[in-house]
């Protein structure tokens, strides 16, 4: 049976992200899908002040395959014309690591509890495709941040 060696979050561009301003009036957003196109596309957002980035979080398993985790995560931050030249790798890769989890408590929920859930919603994705491994054991191991070559391009071009 296959086993889990690490956590990693493939952080991208997000192409598809709605800016916050477009949102008046927009089509549902049902069926949303993060923007995972090719390393060589090169598009840019609208307003150069927004940056808009999509999270996939995988596990990687011992015989170096990925399964896909949560897809369904990213973020967009608001900054400075050109926010390209003012955000860090680092800033990136601690939002990337918040963004997937566990998220703050529900109200009448405590910290410890929300984490659990979290951790054991993992170990359910990862056991429904054919990898059982416990919550806890999930939660203790690495966790490592990649971003595509085309975010670090945008990045290093800014």
């Amino acid at each position: 049976m296959p086993a889990v060696t690490r956590l990693v979050t493939v952080v991208d561009i997000d192409d598809r992200a709605v800016s916050p301003v477009s949102l008046a009036g927009a089509p549902s957003l049902d069926g949303f899908e993060p923007g995972w196109a090719a390393a060589s596309q090169e598009t840019r957002p609208a307003d150069p002040r927004v940056m808009s980035l999509s999270a996939l979080f995988m596990a990687v398993l011992d015989d170096d395959r990925r399964l896909t985790v949560l897809d369904d995560r990213g973020w967009t931050e608001s900054g400075p014309p050109d926010i390209w030249r003012h955000t860090s790798v680092e800033s990136i890769t601690t939002q990337a690591r918040t963004v997937v989890g566990p998220d703050e408590p529900r109200e009448g929920h405590s910290e410890e509890a929300s984490e659990s859930d979290h951790w054991e919603y993992l170990a359910g994705v990862l056991d429904q495709q054919g990898v059982q491994i416990a919550a806890g054991e999930l939660q203790r191991l690495p966790h490592d941040v990649e971003l595509t070559e085309r975010l670090r391009n945008r990045l290093s071009n800014a």
